[in-house]
């Protein structure tokens, strides 16, 4: 009977078909939704999704989440969670349960200043497993997590109106990486594996750095992620200080893999900030299931010198 009213719903609806063909988040419902003939919904595929992060918070303990970014908006579903902004760090979320009494399951929505986006699932738990939380940490493994159940990691981001699109950012990102490099000297080199910025370009309220990492190892080499950090510097010690964690919006080409004894070029998108001369940036390549990650630092003089895309 099934198969039947499928092949209906097919030749009445040609988007049925394909519909059937991804991979649904919402399959229950769509199916509930076609079957009272509202023909025009569309289904959630699963790589649109974004995942969320379990908590379990009480009335006797306050749950603090530090984010790699200043806190700008916070929903809660109920009643039942109380949430506040710390005053002195507005980047850090305290988490409390209101009550025990008839505590049911809500969410939590966290959107920060760099327009990442942090969802949480909240359950009443007599002794919260954590209570101290840095997000921005979890990056690795919500990459790994989010590939494996098939949803969305990359596009965590809430675009501001002057932000280019996507698209965009791609084909600017590609101009890039055809550019010649124009900087010298600026890298490091770790275990037969070395990173170089060989150039900087801007366009809009983005850097491109255009990084070739050539693996001179006989093992491949595979990008897990990439962080880059803002910090003060200390002109008495030039010791790096206070560390602001920038992220990264887009990676070309978006192959994660350097062969045994090659090179490949990357263009990584971060968002531009403002540095004087007592800034530095730091950008660090941390190795899939390896420990060769690799830190550099580049001066605020050579981001001065960054090209117009």
């Amino acid at each position: 009977m099934k198969k039947a009213i499928d092949l209906c719903l097919w030749m009445l609806f040609p988007f049925w078909g394909q519909a059937q063909l991804l991979d649904k988040a919402n399959p229950s419902m769509f199916e509930t939704v076609i079957g009272n003939r509202n023909h025009y919904v569309l289904p959630l595929d699963k790589s649109s999704v974004i995942g969320s992060y379990p908590l379990g918070i009480n009335e006797q303990k306050t749950v603090h989440v530090l984010f790699p970014s200043e806190i700008k908006e916070v929903d809660v579903g109920n009643q039942f969670v109380v949430v506040q902004v710390t005053e002195a760090f507005n980047n850090v979320l305290r988490i409390k349960a209101n009550s025990n009494t008839a505590f049911k399951e809500t969410n939590i929505t966290v959107i920060c200043k760099d327009g990442s986006l942090y969802s949480f699932l909240a359950n009443y738990r007599e002794n919260p497993e954590v209570i101290n939380l840095s997000i921005g940490h979890n990056r690795s493994s919500d990459e790994r997590i989010s590939k494996e159940l098939g949803i969305n990691f990359t596009q965590h981001r809430v675009l501001n109106e002057n932000d280019e699109s996507f698209t965009e950012i791609q084909d600017l990102a590609q101009r890039a990486l055809d550019k010649s490099g124009f900087i010298n000297n600026v890298g490091v080199y770790a275990m037969k594996v070395t990173a170089l910025l060989t150039g900087i370009y801007t366009k809009g309220d983005n850097l491109y750095y255009r990084i070739e990492i050539r693996n001179r190892s006989e093992i491949e080499y595979r990008i897990d992620f990439a962080k880059v950090f803002i910090s003060d510097v200390s002109e008495l010690r030039r010791v790096a200080v206070q560390e602001e964690e920038i992220p990264v919006k887009y990676r070309l080409p978006t192959d994660n893999m350097i062969p045994a004894s090659s090179e490949k070029t990357f263009v990584f998108v971060v968002p531009v900030k403002a540095l004087s001369a007592s800034k530095q940036v730091d950008f660090e390549l941390f190795e899939e299931k390896g420990a060769r990650h690799l830190r550099f630092t580049i001066d605020s003089k050579i981001i001065q010198k960054a090209k117009q895309l």
